[in-house]
């Protein structure tokens, strides 16, 4: 960067303004992100600039303790963002930055169940996070059921075996102490709202 280049926007992740927080802390991470990245720690050895290899010249994102922050709005960086900030119990999220950046972060917010402050969803970004005007309207009526609805989109995406999706899902819904809907029972409600 040469002094006539501007500086990169800082993308910052927060707890949202009176939600509580589990934790702060700066290097509060779980193991599973720390084992994807090459880690340089600060003065008291807590875990602060994630790279994701050697011959990167600057970090993925930055572990400031009470907020993270990155440049990029790459999707890997922003989902390993997200699961620090579940891990310390940030169940509603504030976002700023550039609008790439919050929009990313809310797409793949709703796949984990964060609640995102800062960025204003377009019908392309509930698209993208597999979530119609419909099924937001449902959300409001029945939060549990709107969200196993999104593990399902989520796990349709990541698993490519059926039949293991099929088990995963009705552990989920027997989980939450309810019956799975069959297809039959979605197709009525589509065949509903037209």
């Amino acid at each position: 960067m040469t002094p006539s280049e501007p500086a990169p926007a800082v993308n910052r992740l927060r707890p949202a303004p009176g939600a509580p927080a589990r934790s702060t802390a700066k290097g509060d991470v779980p193991d599973a992100v720390l084992d994807r990245y090459l880690v340089e720690g600060d003065l008291r050895g807590r875990a602060e600039r994630f790279f994701r290899d050697h011959r990167a010249p600057a970090p993925m994102f930055r572990d400031r303790g009470g907020s993270l922050t990155s440049t990029q709005a790459y999707p890997d960086a922003v989902i390993d963002m997200l699961k620090i900030a579940r891990h310390r119990g940030w169940e509603r999220i504030q976002v700023s930055g550039d609008p790439a950046f919050r929009r990313e972060v809310w797409i793949q917010a709703q796949s984990l169940g964060l609640e995102v402050h800062g960025h204003r969803p377009r019908d392309r970004d509930r698209q993208a996070a597999g979530i119609d005007r419909a099924s937001s309207q449902k959300a409001l009526q029945d939060p549990l059921a709107e969200r196993l609805a999104r593990a399902a989109v989520v796990v349709a995406r990541l698993i490519p075996d059926p039949a293991i999706q099929t088990k995963l899902l009705e552990a989920a819904w027997a989980r939450a102490g309810r019956a799975r809907p069959t297809e039959r029972d979605t197709t009525r409600d589509r065949e509903r709202r037209r």
